[in-house]
């Protein structure tokens, strides 16, 4: 079992060796992102229902109970 001064020496050591790597990386002042981020958000509305959505669902479907699907929990 290591004793709480060989960590902290350890943990100085490693943090030196970390500043070390990191003295011959360039610094610079901008980001510069491969794509252009957008907050992209939608209006909320009420769902518009297509035509025969139910009977598709009712095919692949696990099973139906009083008008609900019936599935397995995830876990």
């Amino acid at each position: 079992m290591l004793d709480e001064e060989k960590i902290r020496e350890q943990g100085i050591k490693l943090i030196e060796k970390f500043s070390e790597m990191l003295k011959d990386i360039p610094e610079t002042e901008e980001t510069h992102y491969v794509v252009d981020l957008k907050n992209v958000t939608r209006k909320d509305k009420k769902a518009i229902k297509k035509k025969g959505f139910d009977e598709k669902m009712k095919k692949i479907a696990p099973r139906w109970e009083d008008g609900y699907v019936v599935a397995e929990k995830a876990t």
